[in-house]
């Protein structure tokens, strides 16, 4: 599509690109010159290669109205094909190489305030490939970084040292461990801030809950996805999100919602 799109209104003599490529380039490099967009340093605003400006673009538009993964912990984590909402684990350089035990993490965008009393907040994975064990939950936002990717000691570090609201509390993450996939889940995430829990679905089935009172969480808290390094035939790909701040009992036209919803409330 954005191949389609770039050949849109004749190239002007003052660029090589099209206006529909210009228009794109434009729309990008006012997100960067805007002081109050959190993401506006993010090197998912840069050009690579060959690609086009909206390509770019469209990962502007995601950041702003979507939910993608934003920041990778460890590093052994990478983009399917650049689509910032589908990722895998980096396969190892050195044949016959130990599987190593430690987690990589990807940590989402979007911003949960941990110090309100209502509202819901719900996201749904795909995880494909072989059979495989990962962790979903939420870990600390780290925006202010241009750096998008970090060591875990470095993110820990990071975590402490900030004095900003949103970071207020001892603990900085909240991870399900030991969810092992089939190769083909459909995973949900569901959190209740007025009844303070955290519930885990596979496949439409509750199998996790943590009631967050307990937990000590406080501040501000994003979706994230840990995997195994090594697991690159394993995939995680976010289908659906949304977020419910207001009444708890309104309307949520979202897709498979009804599924989710009945289990929910048979469950709580």
């Amino acid at each position: 599509l954005a191949l389609t799109c770039k050949s849109f209104g004749a190239a002007s003599g003052k660029t090589p690109w099209s206006r529909m490529e210009e228009l794109a380039r434009r729309q990008v490099s006012a997100a960067k010159d805007d002081v109050s967009f959190k993401w506006r340093h993010s090197d998912l605003l840069t050009i690579v290669g060959q690609e086009s400006w909206i390509n770019v673009y469209n990962r502007l538009h995601l950041l702003r109205t979507s939910i993608i993964f934003y920041t990778f912990i460890n590093n052994d984590i990478s983009y399917v094909d650049r689509n910032i909402t589908h990722i895998r684990a980096k396969k190892s350089r050195s044949r016959g190489a130990v599987v190593s035990s430690d987690y990589s993490y990807a940590i989402c965008q979007q911003s949960m305030d941990f110090q309100k009393n209502s509202g819901r907040h719900f996201v749904q994975y795909r995880v494909t490939g072989q059979s495989s064990t990962i962790k979903l939950g939420i870990m600390r936002p780290i925006h202010s970084r241009r750096k998008r990717k970090m060591k875990i000691p470095e993110y820990c570090e990071f975590c402490n040292s900030q004095e900003d609201p949103a970071f207020t509390g001892l603990k900085h993450h909240c991870l399900f461990k030991d969810l092992i996939s089939n190769g083909d889940d459909v995973y949900g995430l569901l959190i209740d801030l007025g009844s303070s829990h955290i519930c885990v679905y596979q496949n439409y089935k509750l199998v996790k809950i943590n009631y967050m009172r307990f937990a000590n969480l406080e501040g501000q808290f994003c979706w994230a996805v840990g995997m195994k390094k090594d697991q690159h035939r394993v995939s995680v790909r976010i289908e659906n999100n949304w977020q419910d701040t207001c009444d708890a009992s309104g309307p949520i036209p979202k897709e498979n919602w009804e599924l989710w919803h009945n289990l929910y409330n048979s469950d709580s």
